[in-house]
């Protein structure tokens, strides 16, 4: 599997690398980013290569989703916290619980059931039914 992982990540960086070589060009080429918000003047940004570019825009989304998902991770942390807690008390409370079926108290004889018993209560079963 690890070398699977490896070949993966190699062949995918391969495709980057031919991606960029092929479009040289064009990631070098020098645009602006323009905003207008009709309140304020345009705003513009000083001529960047497309490259540098896409690598803002990049980091900016790993930001985002990373602050987007931040308050759901402390929530999840929080949860399995609580559960890891409430699970720690329940083993607790099943150790002792084993700890009292397994040592029978002296005074008392576990109940034996008589075979009377169980037979007698069948009978009645079958004559309700017939």
């Amino acid at each position: 599997m690890k070398k699977a992982k490896i070949t993966f990540w190699l062949i995918l960086m391969g495709f980057l690398v031919l991606l960029a070589y092929q479009n040289w060009d064009f990631f070098m080429s020098e645009h602006r980013l323009r905003l207008n918000l009709f309140v304020i003047d345009e705003f513009s940004t000083p001529n960047l290569q497309n490259a540098i570019l896409f690598l803002i825009f990049f980091f900016a989304g790993i930001l985002i989703s990373y602050f987007i998902t931040l308050f759901e991770r402390f929530k999840l942390k929080r949860t399995i916290k609580a559960l890891n807690t409430a699970l720690e008390m329940n083993q607790k409370e099943l150790d002792e619980l084993k700890q009292q079926s397994s040592v029978p108290p002296k005074d008392e004889t576990p109940p034996i059931a008589s075979p009377d018993v169980a037979t007698t209560h069948h009978e009645d079963k079958d004559s309700d039914v017939s």
